[in-house]
């Protein structure tokens, strides 16, 4: 990977025009305040072109240290007078004049804005003095809402920034206080933005994230729950030191212990063993405490060990330059002068802190992750943080480094990142330096939307440096520490350079990897990154004032070049080059025409320009190609991949390429490595150019089930957009339907179609795809059903094939309806080869010989009745068919009959067949009054047959053998006296004393 390369990201060098040494400064959006003499502030307004001075005015103390907001426009200074630290706040300061003579208003932060204040003039700055317990360490302004935010020695304070409005005027801005957090730690730094919190400690980073929880009724403080971790007590925690410590204390004393390093995050930052609790304060925060409250939750902490390879210089280890950096979604920017607060959404969190020698990068968003790591090649006094690159000063020289908050926002924004749609570098990419900038005697540095501000204080004698306390940069606002005075400065400068344009940056990175190409592939592919992590920060932060047009322009050439290096080369990342193409929004056509003018020799299409093609033609385009874009595409098939020739010309998106040309490459494939599917291919190239001799000739070659295979590796063959039906599968349906309803039980088996799909698709081949009506359903899909319930061996899909089956069985059969075309399978057949179809009971059969039909059954009422009898139907599903079904004549009552002897019904059965069908009675009698149902014969059928037979007089022949039989069988299953009871009292002797008889025979036998 290219660690370092030689790209300038500075366009101009400017010398900010002040008449005092600066003491520190500090950058807003496009504001710079530039702090002279301790107490003299003067601000500029820092354009593209340069600076534009706009007021001047005097602090009431020394400056400390200062920071901006942007929203609310103020200025929060940390003071000093009389050696008292205090903590002031700048509203309205545009008004004041050069002249330094503009009135001046003072008030306490949080003062109820009454009569006093309704007249007071609106052009005059207002001073709010905020008041604290301890003297103040650091300050930040959140970015998204305003809020200020005060470190103090072992707490930290939160100001809300809120509107007011004053008897009707216009909104006044003011704080109000309402958290104070206090850790167990010496502070030296903090940092807000957006409910996450970050303080650093001399060698300790703590990350925290306010979040709302319902919280116990009537507490006021919340203490953070701890896990069992070390403390800040030593080596042993105060009650786990071992009992002989007390004996060894004085040897102790002339030691130093230290903690080891330590990295938590996430939920196991809970057990960091800082303790913290939060003090609620403020009327909001009061008011709304029993309802919910700020939970305070760890999410990142990690300590170092002291580097004791410093232990004899005169310099401290110690973390300076926190700060966290959010990413806004477009368009929630304010404008330069509003002073309007404006809620942004904030998209991303990033934080970061710097030791001396190493600085770090975490992302604190959406998850807690370590992003990079950077090494100073020399003791770095301050490190700035921006969307698109680290700024870092040493003594005398200014380090820029790529960061990757724009990896992880993008995939933040955009779901589709990391699929086939679009791609972008992970945010684990190794990090690379700019060049390095000479400047001699570096003290402060900030950040200002497109500039760079630096201050510079050439030393004379330099025999004995003093160490220099922190300048951190906690928020957007880029606060920089006042530094420690050193004697023996004779000159200073204040700089203000403007960072290049994005795209002008980019394409000198991209001018700069040219020299990798050849020799290292991956090193060129890095810095190609690189520009693609620029352009895509530059494309989240509107604020960088880019050119959209130009952005998105140089952004497309980005993805080209990142597409053209993952096809070219040979990479395990060659899958990026279909995401990344389809980011440039170029054609297929164009990036096809690009790469055969590069090739010398056209066959070296890499893996991944293949990926993407075959992806393209296979799987997304819909529309038709153009006939040169398509004879384009199969030309570089022929020349990379001969064997994927058929499965191109199959695409429907192919459909204008040239049939000759097809037909030759197929000859040619098929004489080096024949094939079912070259086979198939062929046939249908004989459909398209109407060559019937050459497409029997195709079809001819294997068997059916060789020819299944081949549409089984292509689907299609037969079908587009999954429900279109080709040439051959039309061509198929007249000449070879069996084979075409094969095929498709093979691709449903295979999953490469869906059960939907092939319904739609039977539909739409046989015309009848606006139809849903059952009874009007083709017998070409009814057959595929059958077919596919034959091989089929998951439950679900049987229930429900059956139920298809039997829903169009009994339509048809309900409004006499033939089959559109003949069946492929008879009953006979189905009940021989699927064991869903049952053998028809034979008293059915009988029912239906009565039937009037002069044809005699129909063939779908013979299905219907075979899976009736069959073991895999439920027959309570089909209960609401039967609603449909009359049984005023034959067929509905074989149906009705069928149903109600397979829930058990057969006494019911039996009265129907009595009234309906009597010579049935004995047939099914015989079949269904078995075993645990033997008793129906004298107890239901022998005296219903007596009781008819009575009353008929005798004249019913079928009654009467009826009754014969059923004598007979009652007479061999019963005792003679069991026999005699059950005898009618009237009955005829001549009629019954043979059974009686019979009976008794049998009975003395056995």
């Amino acid at each position: 990977m290219v660690r370092v390369y030689n790209c300038h990201p500075f366009s101009s060098q400017l010398i900010v025009p002040i008449e005092h040494e600066p003491d520190t400064f500090c950058c807003g959006r496009d504001i710079l305040f530039v702090i002279s003499a301790g107490c003299k502030v003067e601000t500029f307004n820092v354009a593209q072109n340069g600076y534009e001075p706009l007021c001047a005015f005097a602090t009431l103390g020394k400056v400390q240290k200062i920071t901006y907001s942007d929203i609310g426009d103020y200025l929060a200074v940390i003071e000093e007078k009389s050696k008292v630290l205090s903590l002031r706040v700048y509203f309205n300061w545009r008004k004041c004049q050069a002249k330094e003579t503009s009135r001046v208003s003072i008030r306490m932060v949080g003062h109820a804005l009454r009569a006093p204040f309704i007249g007071v003039p609106k052009d005059q700055m207002e001073i709010i003095e905020v008041p604290l317990s301890e003297p103040p360490v650091s300050i930040s302004c959140c970015p998204v809402k305003g809020d200020l935010t005060v470190g103090c020695q072992n707490k930290v304070v939160l100001f809300r920034l809120k509107e007011e409005m004053v008897d009707g005027e216009s909104p006044v801005l003011d704080f109000e206080r309402f958290l104070i957090v206090h850790v167990a730690l010496d502070l030296l730094e903090v940092a807000f933005c957006n409910g996450c919190l970050a303080m650093v400690a001399d060698l300790e980073v703590l990350v925290l994230k306010l979040e709302y929880v319902q919280q116990v009724e009537g507490k006021s403080w919340l203490q953070v729950p701890q896990k069992a971790a070390p403390t800040n007590e030593g080596v042993y925690g105060v009650e786990n030191k071992p009992a002989e410590g007390a004996s060894l204390s004085q040897e102790q004393d002339e030691f130093v212990l230290f903690q080891g390093p330590l990295e938590l995050l996430g939920e196991d930052a809970s057990g960091s063993g800082v303790l913290i609790s939060s003090e609620w304060t403020g009327m909001e925060g009061l008011n709304t405490e029993l309802q919910s409250s700020l939970h305070l939750r760890q999410i990142l902490y990690r300590r170092f060990a002291p580097d004791l390879s410093h232990i004899y210089l005169d310099e401290k280890t110690s973390l300076h330059s926190v700060q966290l950096l959010p990413i806004f979604s477009a368009g929630d920017l304010e404008s330069n002068s509003s002073p309007v607060r404006k809620e942004k959404q904030v998209l991303s969190l990033f934080c970061f802190f710097s030791l001396p020698h190493i600085g770090y990068l975490y992302s604190v968003g959406n998850m807690v992750q370590e992003l990079s790591t950077y090494s100073y090649p020399e003791k770095a006094n301050q490190a700035v943080l921006t969307s698109q690159l680290l700024h870092v000063i040493t003594r005398n020289n200014l380090l820029c480094y790529s960061v990757r908050c724009s990896a992880v926002a993008a995939r933040d924004i955009d779901p589709e990142i990391d699929t086939n749609n679009k791609a972008c570098p992970p945010f684990f990419l190794p990090v690379s330096a700019l060049r390095m900038q000479l400047f001699i005697g570096l003290r402060a540095v900030c950040h200002s939307r497109n500039h760079l501000i630096l201050l510079a204080k050439a030393e004379v004698n330099a025999q004995k440096r003093q160490n220099e306390s922190k300048k951190g940069s906690p928020q957007k606002s880029r606060t920089v520490n006042n530094t420690t005075p050193i004697t023996g400065e004779s000159g200073w400068n204040l700089y203000c350079l403007q960072v290049i344009p994005t795209v002008q940056l980019c394409k000198e990175m991209v001018e700069y990897s040219l020299k990798y190409k050849t020799c290292s592939p991956q090193s060129y592919v890095h810095l190609l990154s690189e520009a693609h992590l620029m352009l895509k920060a530059a494309l989240l932060d509107p604020d960088l004032g880019q050119c959209d047009s130009e952005l998105l322009s140089a952004f497309s050439e980005n993805c080209i070049q990142l597409g053209d290096c993952f096809s070219q080369f040979e990479m395990d990342d060659f899958h990026l080059t279909l995401p990344y193409y389809k980011m440039s929004g170029k054609s297929l056509s164009d990036l096809i025409s690009r790469r055969l003018l590069w090739e010398n020799e056209p066959e070296k299409f890499g893996k991944g320009f293949m990926y993407y093609l075959k992806h393209l033609v296979y799987e997304e385009i819909e529309e038709p190609l153009s006939a040169e874009t398509a004879n384009q595409v199969l030309q570089v098939f022929r020349l990379s991949e001969p064997t994927q020739i058929p499965h191109a010309l199959c695409s429907p998106c192919m459909r204008n390429v040239c049939l000759r040309t097809a037909w030759d490459h197929l000859e040619r494939l098929a004489s080096i490595s024949p094939s079912p599917l070259v086979t198939l291919t062929k046939a249908m190239v004989a459909l398209r150019i109407e060559d019937q001799q050459k497409y029997q000739e195709a079809m001819g070659r294997y068997t059916e089930m060789r020819l299944v295979n081949g549409f089984v590796d292509e689907p299609n063959l037969l079908r587009h957009h999954s429900v279109v039906a080709t040439e051959l599968s039309h061509k198929l349906q007249r000449t070879q339907p069996g084979l075409l309803v094969v095929a498709f039980v093979a691709l449903l088996k295979n999953d490469k179609i869906t059960l939907a799909e092939a319904d739609l698709f039977f539909k739409e081949l046989c015309g009848k795809g606006d139809k849903d009506d059952e009874a009007e359903t083709p017998q070409m899909l009814v057959d595929f059903w059958e077919a596919t319930l034959i091989s089929c061996t998951e439950e679900v899909m049987i229930e429900l094939l059956l139920m298809k089956l039997v829903s169009v069985y009994l339509h048809r059969t309900v409004r006499r309806l033939k089959p559109d075309q003949k069946p492929l399978k008879t009953v006979e057949e189905l009940i021989s080869s699927c064991g869903h179809f049952g053998k028809i009971f034979p008293w059915i059969h009988t029912i239906n010989a009565s039937s009037s039909e002069p044809l005699g059954p129909s063939e779908d009422l013979q299905k219907l009745q075979s899976i009736l009898c069959g073991p895999s139907i439920e027959i309570t599903s089909v209960l609401h068919l039967l609603q449909h079904l009359p049984d005023d004549d034959m067929t509905g009552l074989s149906i009705h009959a069928l149903c109600d002897t397979r829930l058990g019904k057969c006494e019911h059965v039996t009265d129907l067949l009595l009234d309906r069908c009597p010579e049935a009675l004995l047939p099914f009698a015989t079949c269904e009054m078995q075993q645990g149902n033997q008793p129906l014969w004298w107890k239901k059928l022998l005296p219903e047959l007596c009781e008819r037979t009575r009353g008929a007089g005798g004249e019913n022949r079928i009654l009467v053998s009826s009754l014969q039989e059923t004598l007979a069988v009652v007479a061999a299953a019963l005792p003679p006296l069991d026999f005699l009871r059950i005898l009618p009292d009237d009955g005829v002797a001549s009629f019954f004393l043979p059974h009686l008889l019979e009976c008794s025979r049998k009975n003395s036998i056995t």
